[in-house]
């Protein structure tokens, strides 16, 4: 999955929009296919607790650990 997450200062809460890789006609201008976060409705107070909800789409959650943590270098 492709991805770009931060923090947003306004809600105090972090934020992960997800796309598939799988998807051949899929645009990067397209809309993501999961959303995390305060516009979904969830309020998560630290980074660590994206893993668990980007879990939820079938990603493992070890490979998102590394990648989240290859980002934050």
């Amino acid at each position: 999955m492709r991805s770009v997450w931060g923090w947003d200062e306004g809600t105090g809460s972090w934020w992960e929009q997800l796309w598939r890789n799988d998807l051949p006609d899929a645009t990067v201008a397209d809309a993501p296919n999961v959303s995390i976060g305060p516009l979904a409705g969830q309020h998560i107070s630290a980074a660590s607790g994206l893993s668990p909800l980007i879990a939820t789409t079938g990603a493992e959650p070890d490979r998102i650990d590394q990648l989240a943590a290859e980002s934050m270098r």
